[in-house]
């Protein structure tokens, strides 16, 4: 279980880190002081969930659940010391989980972590979507797979969302609006963070933009699952 704090306040980190491991002894706490630092953590470490504890040097609580939101669906928790009803909607708006106002009973705290954790993983089931094969590419959505003729493709949570999204929809142009609203909810920004994880599918995929095999960008609408064959 590995959980990622954004604090530089380290009694805040060691009381929320028991209350947790009252339920995963084994925890494994990451910690952020710096907001650009704990991106990086939730890119490279996919913590099961991200807990947000006060503004950093560089970033806000707002600017870290937006910033996360752009590539991560990482469930995430906001743990203020706030009496503020907007801090709550605004929170909930920008796309946290839950709002915790601290100080807080430990057991409580345990107890929603456990709840959030429950809820999301429910919601990432696809037991009930099968397989899509393209030639040598097999996507699993409900494992998270993605094998690329014997070898198995590490993809991030975002970039498998992408991937299965643009197979799924094979032969059939994808506009760039269209995506970003599936993959980034509503925000209007993720243009840029588009154009980043098609290049790194690509590469990973071993695909050419000049001559794709897999995604073909179809310039001024958006992009094309391309592969010939598919069951």
């Amino acid at each position: 279980m590995k959980v990622l704090f954004f604090s530089h306040d380290g009694d805040k980190v060691e009381q929320l880190g028991l209350a947790l491991r009252l339920r995963w002894p084994d925890l494994r706490p990451l910690i952020a002081s710096e907001g650009h630092v704990g991106l990086e953590v939730v890119e490279r470490e996919e913590p099961d969930i991200v807990i947000i504890c006060e503004d950093l040097p560089d970033m806000t609580v707002w600017e870290a659940i937006k910033e996360i939101r752009r590539f991560s669906d990482t469930p995430i928790i906001v743990a203020l010391e706030s009496d503020g009803e907007m801090d709550v909607v605004k929170a909930l708006e920008l796309g946290a989980d839950e709002f915790i106002r601290l100080p807080c009973n430990l057991t409580e705290f345990m107890a929603r972590s456990v709840a959030i954790i429950r809820r999301v993983g429910l919601t990432k089931q696809r037991s009930d979507e099968t397989p899509i094969r393209c030639g040598d590419l097999l996507i699993n959505p409900a494992t998270y797979e993605v094998y690329l003729a014997d070898s198995r493709l590490l993809l991030t949570p975002t970039e498998f969302k992408l991937l299965y999204l643009l197979a799924k929809n094979r032969h059939v142009t994808l506009t760039q609006e269209f995506i970003q609203r599936v993959i980034w909810s509503e925000d209007i920004e993720a243009g840029e963070a588009l154009k980043k994880y098609i290049q790194r599918l690509r590469r990973k995929l071993g695909d050419d933009a000049r001559n794709p095999t897999w995604i073909k960008t179809v310039h001024g609408v958006g992009y094309r699952f391309a592969a010939t064959t598919a069951a």
